[in-house]
């Protein structure tokens, strides 16, 4: 590995970390994610109304299949699995100045100190906005306190710990858990750049008319599915997600250590990979379509547990090929066309590269706040997430100029120093 710094993945690390508020703004219109009370779409039905209407008319879940909701549904697919193969690039740059404890420590700080500080805090403030906690000093203070004690203890149940207790968080608890398992790979990797496992990496890369890439990284990512899909549907990175994610993490990984290999095969792949990917895409939009109009959740996984009890049958075979490929060959998008079109240095990157775990922390709490606010002002639909989007990137931007000022905030929020390092995540 070299040690020439790859703008690139700084900037698809800010624009896809970018993309988190528009996205949890709009399934927050368009799914009532965080129900139905601060939904500006169906503010002008009876309160007591509200939770039969969207169960009944299925125009504001997840379920939906309008087309705002199938945008919502495709950008899903690959958005969170491109930041793990990010997030394992940087692991990558990372350990080739760093021993494996140095390395540890610095998850524990830039990962878990972040994660518990915020789920205390940006989970009490959510709870606030979305009014189930009142503005009374009492019961703020021992929400706040309690919360602490049950967010500390609940997030290590199996399963709905991380929903309950993390929140949007989760994605921090995921990356240090894929970090400390694969740290012995990191190290051997690491100390012996010419042994086995670094020239079967780079083999992977070099198989005659790029098979590797095109064709045996997505099947791994299908194994998995196939595997772990039928017993749970996945969400929040738990169930068959949690090893479909750790794949993705692995393979950013290799990436790096087969840095040449990779970046000559996006660079003369790149039209075939996009055509692909649009073929893929409509694969994905018929088995979404499918899983619409049969109730079998082929695209979310844990059809087991619904009728008719299947583990698998061609259908939910082809289901976990399509939805492996269409996200993998997305990935692919991402990163050939940001090699190609992002790898210049700019004085505003680091700036942004600095916002990224801020805005992600403290954005999911504003989203509450802009959602009411759209629906105050009376907005609905794409005018609703225009206005909630602005206010919270406007909220996200005041916040992090005043925790980027002190030391103590900045360690706090994940913030790197202000020396440049090569792609750390």
């Amino acid at each position: 590995m070299t040690g020439q710094r790859r703008y690139d993945i700084d900037w698809l690390r800010v624009i896809l970390f970018g993309l988190l508020i528009p996205f949890h703004v709009a399934i927050g219109v368009y799914w009532s994610t965080y129900g139905t009370e601060i939904n500006p779409n169906i503010g002008d039905i009876e309160e007591q109304d509200r939770l039969e209407f969207a169960e009944a008319n299925n125009d504001y879940s997840a379920e939906s299949v309008t087309i705002e909701s199938m945008i919502l549904h495709w950008m899903h697919q690959w958005r969170l699995a491109a930041l793990f193969m990010i997030s394992g690039m940087g692991t990558a740059f990372a350990f080739r100045r760093r021993v494996w404890k140095t390395f540890l420590k610095e998850r524990v700080k830039r990962l878990l100190i972040p994660m518990f500080f915020g789920a205390w805090t940006m989970g009490f403030a959510g709870q606030l906005i979305t009014g189930e906690i009142d503005f009374n000093l009492s019961e703020m203070t021992s929400a706040f306190l309690f919360g602490i004690v049950w967010r500390s203890l609940s997030f290590w149940i199996p399963v709905f710990g991380k929903l309950i207790a993390l929140g949007h968080l989760w994605f921090l608890w995921n990356l240090f858990l894929y970090s400390l398992i694969l740290t012995p790979v990191f190290n051997s990797v690491r100390n012996n750049p010419g042994g086995l496992p670094s020239r079967a990496i780079k083999a992977m890369f070099s198989i005659k008319y790029s098979i590797g890439p095109l064709l045996l990284m997505p099947l791994i990512l299908t194994i998995s599915e196939i595997v772990f899909k039928p017993f749970f549907p996945g969400y929040i990175g738990v169930a068959y997600e949690w090893f479909w994610f750790f794949i993705f993490f692995a393979i950013g990984f290799t990436c790096i250590v087969a840095k040449k290999e990779w970046y000559d095969f996006l660079e003369t792949r790149r039209t075939l990979i996009t055509v692909l990917a649009l073929l893929w895409t409509l694969a994905f939009v018929w088995i979404r379509l499918e899983q619409h109009s049969t109730g079998i959740a082929y695209v979310d996984g844990g059809w087991l547990l619904e009728e008719p009890h299947i583990l698998h049958d061609s259908m939910t075979l082809a289901a976990c090929a399509i939805h492996s490929f269409h996200a993998w060959f997305w990935c692919l998008v991402v990163f050939a066309w940001g090699a190609h079109l992002l790898n210049r240095h700019s004085m505003r990157l680091s700036y942004l590269n600095q916002g990224v775990y801020p805005f992600y922390i403290v954005h999911m709490p504003l989203v509450f706040a802009g959602l009411r606010l759209s629906s105050e002002l009376g907005f609905r639909d794409m005018p609703a997430v225009l206005v909630a989007t602005a206010f919270t990137v406007f909220t996200c931007w005041l916040f992090f100029e005043v925790v980027r000022v002190s030391r103590y905030s900045r360690f706090l929020f994940g913030i790197k120093d202000r020396k440049i390092e090569p792609n750390i995540s």
